[in-house]
Formats: C-alpha cells, structure tokens, sequence
C-alpha cells in the first residue's frame, strides 16, 4: 500500500513509498507534474523493487522552501534524495518528461549511483521545430519572455477551475484521455485546488519550464551530457506523443546506439499513466536482461564517445 512521506533535505521533500523490496527504484515526474503521475504504476513496479515517487522541489507537495526550482537545482535535490534513502548502493531512476532530462543529468553527474535509468518520454531537444503544439508552446517559450509567463499563468489560474485545467492536460499530454481512471482524475483535481493556494507555485513552475527550455535547446551541451551518461538506458516512447515528438526520441538514441528505445503504439506523453500494466511489463523484462545490482560500468561504446567529448 503507498503511504506518503516527508524527509527534510535542507527543507521538506514529499515522495510516496509505493512499497516492494528490491532494489531501490526512484520516480521522478515532469513538468506540472507530480507523485500522481506514478500512482497507476507505481504498486506494479513494487512486484520486483523499492518504489519511491518524489516530488521536486516546487512540485506536487514539495515547497521551494529556499531551494531552487530549476533543472539543476532539482538534479542536486535528486542526488540527496538518492543518497539519503539508498544510502548502500545504487538505485534505478525513472522520468518522465523534465523528470526524464533530470534522471540524465544525475546519471551523467554521478554514474556511480545509478544502476540503470528508464527515459519515458523524456524532455529532448526538438527534432523539428514544426512538431511543437499550442501546449509546448505556452509552457516552454512564454516564460522565456520576463514579465509575461507570470502574467499568463496567473490569468490561466484565475480564469479557468481545478476541474479545467485538469482536463485540458489530460487532453494534451494522453491519446485518449478516456483511458485515464476516475481515481486519478479525481486525485489531480484536488491536487490543482491545494496547489492554487501555494504562493510559490507560479514562480517554481516558470523557474523550472526556463531551464527546461534552456537544458533542451543547447544540443551541443545535450549531446555532451548524454554521452557521460554509462547506466544502461530504456527509452519508452508514446508514438502519439503532442509535447516530446517520437522523432526526438529517435534523435536521442541515434546518439546513443547502446540504448534500447520502444515505441508504444497509440499512446502519448504518458505511457505510464495511459498503459501502466504495459509499460511496467517493458520495464521488468528490460531490467532482468541488465545487471543493476551495482553501478553500470561504462560500455567500449559509451568509453569511445567519452573519448571523443
């Protein structure tokens, strides 16, 4: 049974414990994000690990508390929450989204704690800048603007309800929304009423959408990244994706030849809450075909690229 948690890494930090006793395994969501995102298939994952979903700072019911909200920040936030409950050895990290490029940053900052990493739908530099929607859009380039992603945010909270807002993400960032259970609709719900009464909310999510935006649109510096990275990675894609097109997924692994990327027909930017029983089936046959008992040790493909970085 998950049960809700906080532990104090230089301020409060929430993450849901979704059970199991295998290795550690850390949930990480994405932009707007939160634990919520892995409720579907978190209690799946515990079959075989140690689930943990956690909120980064400005998220969910992590408060900035004076910590940043940035992608850095929170890559520096992740590594803490790594260490404090793996304390003796490394675990395996999972993300969605901002969630994704997060996970790439802390593996490429310190393989020595990361087993194995799965990408699912990971935040990419664009393939093409035609596949960028309305959605992308107003939550990637108008914060870049100083003064107007503030003044958009607080008119979209002010003009639209909870229910709304909920809706019209889900009608993004699934295929179809209708697969999406009553439950974690409802959940979402009243997690967007809680978080309209969070004074920080506007600024950590302007804070995290520019450094997101930044993170992705340096593809030089992104390719550099990732070629530090040495855990063995999945990349799980949704090839009706409207945010994080199948093309940049592509891109990614045409970078990375030795990871394994898997299309899921039909399904958009969240796998995991669209097909949990299937994305968590993925997972599971990928991982038993790795060894995540200890720190991945850098392949001669990775090595040569490091060479060459």
């Amino acid at each position: 049974m998950a049960t809700s948690h906080f532990i104090d890494l230089d301020g409060p930090v929430h993450y849901v414990d979704h059970g199991g006793s295998g290795q550690p395994m850390v949930l990480v969501h994405g932009l707007g994000g939160s634990y919520l995102n892995w409720m579907l298939i978190g209690p799946l994952l515990a079959a075989d690990h140690r689930v943990l979903a956690v909120d980064v700072a400005g998220f969910g019911l992590t408060p900035p508390a004076g910590r940043g909200t940035t992608v850095a920040a929170n890559r520096d936030l992740l590594d803490d929450f790594c260490r404090a409950v793996a304390p003796d050895g490394p675990v395996i990290l999972v993300g969605n989204s901002m969630g994704g490029l997060i996970v790439m940053m802390e593996a490429a900052a310190n393989p020595e704690r990361v087993a194995a990493t799965v990408l699912i739908d990971p935040a990419l530099p664009m393939a093409d800048l035609h596949t960028m929607n309305r959605f992308t859009f107003q939550r990637l380039v108008v914060p870049m603007v100083p003064g107007v992603g503030e003044a958009a945010m607080r008119l979209y909270f002010a003009t639209t309800t909870p229910e709304e807002q909920v809706e019209e993400t889900l009608r993004t960032i699934t295929a179809d929304p209708s697969v999406v259970p009553a439950e974690a609709r409802a959940a979402s719900v009243e997690l967007q009423r809680l978080r309209r009464g969070m004074e920080w909310s506007v600024s950590a999510f302007l804070a995290a959408a520019r450094s997101t935006g930044i993170a992705i649109s340096r593809r030089s510096a992104f390719r550099a990244m990732i070629h530090r990275i040495s855990a063995p990675t999945l990349v799980i894609h949704g090839s009706q994706d409207k945010i994080v097109s199948p093309g940049s997924a592509r891109w990614l692994v045409a970078q990375r030849p030795d990871w394994e990327l898997r299309i899921f027909s039909g399904l958009g930017h969240v796998p995991m809450i669209e097909r949990p029983e299937g994305v968590a089936e993925t997972m599971r046959r990928w991982l038993a075909t790795t060894d995540s008992s200890a720190p991945a040790a850098v392949t001669t493909m990775a090595a040569e690229r490091l060479r060459h970085h």
